[in-house]
């Protein structure tokens, strides 16, 4: 543990304490919190509050240490063995508490039993776990998929050929000649290998995921897709919204044929022939609503939302990312699958390629058509994919503006890197999140990083902070540059004329 670590703030894996508690359950609830989600450290002598080391007295440091130890074993269960260490800096002595992601979930605390014991960690705070997190937290403790548990209900012989039909003539469907020639259809045995029926005797017991493949929507009210376009760039106004029901695989073809109709096109002239395309490779979007329909959480009661923008597409699933996965791991392919069941038809049917293909095939696609990389957000238990592409100015605006808009993306593009767009777009959506809570949304940079990038934005005059550290909020804004803007006088420019004119200055080189 450094100064810099302990400086930069509490975290979702960072906690500190003034000095151990005579109420062991205060920290307890941190230890069991952290061994049921990606693991964390507790320091002991550091001020919560104003993050000042302040230091455990050295007459009292091991005596602390050895009950901080005995406590955790005497009170969790399972048992949860941490490393603790003592380290000193600034001549003040310190106890790290660093406890380890559990592989026997869900952890919880002794005297309270597993329904009222067990707490999770949500952003830089500890939280006594709802009851579908801990239905959750069971069946990844046992590794165990959800869309897999049988329900106790026995399916019919012609529910069994109706699925496998519906199945097969979707996926045929889909085929050349060729490839429809050599598909063979699924079969009962193909079903019960998949986990999707269980044998029971002479009878099949369907499973939470053969009626999701059916398409039991009074079974699971929450397994749809929520398609929507909004005017402007912000969530407020619809123009169009439809609920997508039925079969999952039908669910999702039904989104993408949404935001294909909705989705803005270009043209290009080749020759004497105009070629109208997507602003979005088509495989992406396809890509980004089957990975959030696969890999959704079934258990929380939200559903998919697929939401166009307009400079944009959003895909948000309910459910975060599997403990033992980090964003730059599924951009490499690395993937833990919530719905195996699902996943294996989903692979059968074309609709994915394999176990973590998705996120690598979607990253490929924009590169390919030239486009910014897709956004990753995990945060506050769901999990959104953000594809942008790049917009035309108006042309009533573009020849009066043309000279000053050069002049202007040339400096802001110099001023502005990618993870600071990634960071004004988070503040965008949530203008109250603390550092911690921006590091939690990104995933991938600590919240020490989010503080040296908040520093250099407001200094770049693209972020203003509004009102004290816990009451205030962040505030997007940018000086014109142009000097109409300059006899006008001081005015704020938004996030999405900055992306705007970032991909104008993109185009022009």
């Amino acid at each position: 543990m450094t100064k810099e670590e302990i400086l930069a703030g509490e975290s979702e894996v960072l906690e500190f304490k003034r000095d151990v508690p005579e109420q062991s359950i205060k920290f307890i609830k941190t230890v069991v919190a952290f061994a049921n989600g990606k693991g964390g450290t507790i320091v002991f002598g550091v001020d919560d509050k104003t993050h000042k080391i302040v230091g455990i007295k050295k007459s009292e440091v091991f005596q602390k240490a050895d009950i901080i130890a005995d406590t955790i074993f005497n009170s969790c269960e399972p048992k949860i063995r941490p490393i603790i260490n003592l380290q000193e800096i600034d001549k003040r002595y310190i106890i790290v508490v660093t406890v380890p992601s559990g592989m026997q979930q869900p952890y919880y605390i002794k005297s309270r039993g597993i329904t009222e014991g067990t707490f999770v960690r949500v952003a830089a705070t500890t939280r006594e776990a709802e009851r579908y997190m801990l239905k959750e937290l069971v069946l990844e403790g046992e590794n165990e998929s959800y869309d897999q548990q049988p329900i106790g209900e026995i399916v019919t012989k012609e529910e069994v050929e109706n699925l496998c039909d519906k199945v097969y003539d979707f996926t045929a469907a889909t085929l050349s000649k060729k490839e429809r020639a050599a598909l063979r259809r699924p079969t009962v045995n193909q079903l019960i290998s998949w986990k999707l029926l269980k044998k029971e005797g002479r009878s099949l017991e369907a499973t939470n995921g053969f009626r999701l493949l059916q398409g039991k929507n009074e079974d699971f009210p929450d397994a749809k897709i929520q398609c929507a376009v909004f005017k402007g760039r912000t969530r407020g106004d619809f123009l169009k919204r439809q609920n997508m029901e039925g079969p999952l695989f039908e669910q999702i073809e039904s989104a993408y044929q949404f935001v294909m109709r909705n989705l803005p096109i270009q043209s290009k002239v080749k020759g004497l022939f105009r070629h109208d395309t997507s602003l979005l490779p088509e495989s992406a979007v396809r890509e980004a609503i089957a990975n959030a329909v696969c890999h959704r959480s079934y258990l929380i009661p939200r559903k998919v939302q697929v939401a166009l923008y307009d400079d944009r597409l959003e895909v948000t699933s309910p459910g975060t990312l599997c403990r033992d996965i980090t964003l730059e791991k599924m951009r490499e392919g690395m993937s833990s699958v919530r719905n195996k069941g699902i996943a294996e038809t989903f692979i059968y049917m074309r609709i994915v390629e394999t176990w973590g293909s998705g996120i690598p095939n979607i990253y490929k696609a924009m590169q390919e058509s030239g486009l910014p990389e897709p956004v990753m957000q995990d945060f506050y238990g769901d999990f959104r994919m953000t594809l942008y592409w790049e917009r035309e100015f108006p042309k009533t605006t573009q020849k009066t503006t043309q000279k000053t808009t050069q002049k202007t993306t040339q400096k802001t593009t110099q001023k502005i890197s990618e993870r600071e767009l990634k960071i004004l777009e988070v503040i965008k959506e949530n203008s109250g999140f603390s550092r911690n809570e921006i590091a939690g949304a990104l995933g991938d940079i600590t919240p020490d990083g989010v503080k040296y990038h908040l520093s250099s934005l407001q200094k770049k005059r693209l972020l203003k902070r509004v009102g004290g550290r816990k009451e205030g909020y962040w505030k997007v804004l940018m000086q014109q540059l142009s000097a109409d803007a300059e006899k006008a006088g001081s005015a704020e420019m938004t996030l999405d004329e900055i992306n705007a004119e970032i991909a104008a200055a993109r185009r022009g080189k």
